[in-house]
């Protein structure tokens, strides 16, 4: 599947911020599941790029007088292929798997999350593929999508209180739920075609990827209860949206902020420039 990505970011402040930087984790990688064609980010001022420590392409952008209105945006075309969610290893990624085992604030353990995990302990130690599937789908079942319930700051604890939140909630609940089995469980940011060309989403998208002895990374994705297949494109991984979310930042002065955010997914109809 060949897809065509545009999207902006935009921060509106109430006064133009006299300084200010941004770390950006926006441009995916070539990898077994997806080919970068090309790739462009667009912000007003230089780009220095660099490689975190889990293998994200990242670039930080610093201005000494930010305008009123910060607008970063990017436009690829990714070619996409279906290999049932397995990643196998990643040569690029810095950290051992066991890395992901480790807390993180969006996915520390309280009750409900150890009772939850417990509900799957025995299948997972049983068949952990099938385990995960099943703790999969036990997160879409309980946790119903609502965009009006969570914030960007809520945490797996609190969304799973709740019973409601969105694609970044179900990723951390699953993945707190399965690091409290031993199974290291790691944040994905990206991007879904949803099917619809040119349909305007407000946010990007959210998963999360366990690792299974044998296979590698497989991701599964507990807000639409699939395993990540041609529709998704995989843009950064961490432990959990702090490390992994698409930006970042800080500033002095500017006043109150407000920040929108406009994706659209196309889908290509030619092949991939025959490669």
């Amino acid at each position: 599947m060949l897809l065509r990505i545009e999207s902006v970011t935009a921060y509106d402040y109430d006064a133009p911020p006299r300084r200010g930087t941004q770390y950006l984790r926006l441009t995916p990688r070539s990898m077994l599941d997806q080919t970068i064609v090309d790739w462009t980010i667009r912000a007003p001022g230089a780009l220095t790029a660099w490689t975190d420590m889990f293998g994200n392409r990242c670039h930080t952008l610093t201005l000494k007088h930010l305008p009123q209105r910060l607008e970063i945006s990017v436009a690829g075309l990714v070619e996409t292929k279906d290999t049932a969610g397995i990643l196998a290893t990643d040569p690029e990624t810095a950290l051992p798997v066991h890395a992901y085992l480790r807390k993180s604030d969006y996915a520390l353990p309280d009750d409900a999350l150890m009772d939850l995990a417990n509900g799957h302990r025995r299948r997972i130690i049983g068949d952990r593929l099938s385990g995960l599937h099943d703790l999969m789908s036990t997160v879409h079942r309980d946790v119903a999508y609502d965009e009006s319930a969570t914030t960007v700051l809520t945490t797996a604890a609190e969304a799973l209180s709740l019973h409601r939140g969105v694609c970044q909630d179900h990723a951390h609940i699953m993945i707190a739920a399965a690091r409290i089995l031993e199974v290291p469980a790691r944040y994905v940011s990206g991007y879904l075609w949803t099917g619809w060309n040119g349909k305007t989403s407000s946010a990007s998208h959210a998963w999360c990827e366990c690792w299974v002895e044998r296979l590698g990374w497989v991701s599964f994705d507990p807000a639409n209860c699939v395993s990540a297949s041609e529709p998704y494109v995989r843009v950064a991984t961490g432990f959990d949206y702090a490390t992994a979310g698409p930006l970042r930042g800080i500033r002095v002065g500017g006043g109150a902020e407000t920040l929108t955010v406009e994706v659209r997914l196309f889908r290509e109809e030619q092949a991939a420039q025959q490669q």
